[in-house]
């Protein structure tokens, strides 16, 4: 692997295939030219106008829009830290980890700061904003700004114009100076993102120029082809930016590969049925719902590009057998012969580690080891199991994190001997194949993104009057997954306490954590330990639902 920055990686790109198209967006075609133009622009925005320096750290809050990428690598190249964080996350969790992580500046989306616009006030001199709009073409962007954004502009005057204070990305000048590329060490941190750690508890994670370039210089390995194959097409980019698997498989992978990154803001099946009649789609990755509706779609199922499809992935929660056997049929009735394939990873490790391919693969597994990885199935003492035998996941493997932010402990706790203990539950067999068995972790996909049980739970507990409250997972027909908490409470009126807790948990947390369920009980069952049994909760209510688990 070179030692050189994810910013280098790409610009070979830009090197080796110019003219070729590295973004498209709404009907907007970006080269690699034009992107590296884009992001040189804001690199000197960044460093001569916004005073950015290597090691400082930035917040960058964005939906699939191309400011995301610009912004990223610019940041990138200077040698700054990008903090990734969700889009819509609330004004009182931006504050927190703008503080926590001693953030310099933060691009923030529009659509968000809207919605507590008066709350952003108090920060405006470190925000600045960003329109979903910029980048649309021209009678796209005129149809948005006229008919589409009303509620925005109830928000922020009728042209933005009481939108005081606030400086738009789009507004700031270069000053035409010249930024040199960043040279550092790669293996030191360069992005954090968020996850739930190994144990489920909210981390920071660490990871470096090397970790990302790991990936994405074994990509032609998991992607099955050769370099001259995947130059020109293009990857769908519809998971999220501040998700690793979408940050850098669907990103960073293509686009320091000559492929196209095809632009999701919102998945839809309409919205990627127009992506694929106007743009190369090849590859796709995505999580089990968005998978599940392609495939209830007509359109979806009929489409002439179908064909055009060489890989599909599936991540971020298990892939259930049936849903696989029913995407691969429908492509070979439809003469496509892609095939979707699971894979196994995590924050801590940048997506993929193991992952099934045309090369290798096996029903019910969750891959085999890429290149340069290497796993183990342990046993509480870290001791190597027989293979078969179920166990503790660690891997070995160049895309392991630097380690979670400003937690020298936990690092310590998780990584061990060079190999990164996942708090995953699963064996190897014979061949050398991964499977999954169960999460030691307490962590719930909740449509593919990652929450965390814990956190709802210290949130709920804050509220006057709950005395104790566990969260579990319950089945939800369009998020696969959801959120139910069980609450005891001192002195309430029912209907009033579970509209508090609604309303408190919509404003401190991203949606996908706010409870689905809300039960009341005059006491939760215990451990030996006097903690809440959160395992007799879950199977208490499986059992009611019906569902079994198998062993």
């Amino acid at each position: 692997m070179e030692n050189i920055s994810m910013y280098e990686n790409f610009h070979k790109s830009v090197v080796g295939f110019p003219n070729g198209l590295a973004v498209y967006y709404q009907g907007k075609r970006i080269s690699f030219r034009k992107l590296d133009k884009l992001i040189n622009r804001t690199a000197d925005i960044l460093v001569n106008v916004l005073h950015i320096k290597a090691g400082d750290i930035v917040l960058l809050a964005q939906p699939n829009i191309p400011e995301v990428l610009i912004i990223f690598y610019a940041l990138n190249k200077i040698g700054a830290i990008t903090n990734f964080v969700h889009p819509f996350t609330p004004f009182n969790q931006i504050k927190s980890i703008m503080r926590k992580n001693h953030v310099k500046i933060a691009f923030l989306f529009e659509q968000r700061i809207a919605k507590e616009v008066d709350k952003y006030r108090d920060i405006v001199d470190k925000i600045y904003v960003t329109r979903i709009e910029d980048f649309l073409p021209t009678f796209k962007k005129i149809s948005y700004h006229l008919f589409m954004n009303t509620a925005i502009r109830r928000k922020l005057g009728k042209w933005r114009g009481s939108f005081k204070g606030f400086n738009y990305f789009y507004q700031l000048k270069p000053t035409g100076k010249k930024v040199e590329t960043y040279h550092g060490d790669n293996a030191k941190t360069s992005i954090l993102l968020h996850s739930g750690s190994t144990t489920g508890d909210p981390k920071t994670i660490c990871l470096s120029n090397n970790n990302f370039n790991s990936l994405s210089d074994h990509s032609f390995e998991f992607l099955s082809c050769k370099p001259e194959f995947i130059r020109g097409k293009g990857m769908l980019s519809v998971l999220p930016s501040f998700h690793g698997f979408g940050l850098c498989m669907t990103m960073h992978v293509p686009l320091s590969n000559k492929c196209a990154c095809l632009l999701m803001p919102k998945f839809t099946v309409d919205e990627l049925i127009k992506v694929m009649n106007k743009a190369p789609v090849t590859c796709m990755c995505g999580v089990p719902t968005m998978y599940e509706k392609m495939l209830e779609s007509d359109k979806f199922c009929k489409n002439k590009h179908l064909k055009d499809l060489h890989v599909a992935f599936c991540g971020g929660d298990t892939l259930p057998p049936s849903l696989k056997q029913k995407f691969d049929q429908t492509m070979k009735e439809h003469g496509s012969y892609c095939q979707m394939f699971e894979g196994y990873g995590l924050t801590e490790a940048i997506a993929v580690n193991c992952v099934n391919t045309y090369e290798h693969h096996k029903d019910g597994s969750i891959g085999y080891p890429m290149s340069g990885s290497t796993f183990k199935i342990v046993d509480e003492e870290g001791n190597e199991l027989p293979r078969g035998q179920i166990g503790e996941i660690i891997l070995k493997s160049p895309a392991v994190m630097v380690g979670y932010y400003n937690d020298k402990a936990a690092t310590e706790a998780c990584i061990r001997d060079g190999f990164l203990y996942t708090g995953d539950l699963g064996y190897m067999d014979e061949d050398g194949f991964l499977y999954f068995s169960q999460r030691k972790k307490r962590v719930v996909k909740v449509s593919g993104v990652g929450v965390f049980p814990t956190e709802v739970e210290r949130l709920v507990e804050s509220i006057s009057g709950v005395s104790s409250c566990c969260a579990i997972q319950i089945p939800d027909d369009k998020l696969q997954h959801a959120l139910k908490v069980f609450v005891v409470a001192k002195y309430f009126d029912e209907e009033g306490m579970r509209n508090q807790i609604i309303e408190t948990c919509r404003k401190y947390l991203i949606r996908w954590s706010v409870p689905k369920e809300i039960e009341f009980r005059k006491e939760l069952p215990l451990t030996m330990l006097g903690k809440v049994d959160f395992r007799a909760l879950q199977e208490e209510e499986d059992k009611i639902r019906g569902i079994t688990h198998e062993k």
